[in-house]
């Protein structure tokens, strides 16, 4: 398969993860989990932590359609970051709530961090 070809596979499914994420905002169909009790610089840390991922999602997927030659090992930072994002949720270490992890909520994230993982081994394999 031609370099270039993989680039725009890894682009996609950079945007993939990034929509798999965006799926996920509290009080939305998924996310039902009461996040009330985070309070002042962990809430805004967290979702400042959340928004900064999602945009250099963007960044790195765009950066990969254009062949960057920095694009690969963002791509696998960017992953890492996913990885822990619902490694700690799956855990229950961060965020904590009151609400238990509903089913399709648990099925969406076990999704969601072996997408982390492949992105992190497609792009890897790549280097």
């Amino acid at each position: 398969m031609a370099f270039v070809t993989m680039m725009l596979i890894a682009s996609i499914i950079v945007l993939l993860n990034v929509t798999l994420l965006a799926i996920l905002v509290p009080g939305g169909p998924i996310e039902n989990r009461d996040f009330s009790k985070l309070k002042g610089i962990v809430f805004w840390g967290f979702n400042l932590f959340l928004i900064l991922l999602g945009a250099g999602s963007y960044i790195a997927s765009y950066l990969l359609l254009i062949s960057s030659p920095h694009a690969l090992w963002i791509a696998q930072v960017i992953a890492i970051l996913y990885f822990i994002v619902y490694a700690v949720d799956l855990a229950g270490i961060f965020p904590k709530s009151p609400t238990k992890m509903s089913k399709p909520l648990l099925l969406l994230e076990i999704i969601n961090i072996s997408m982390a993982i492949y992105l992190f081994l497609f792009v890897t394999a790549m280097s």
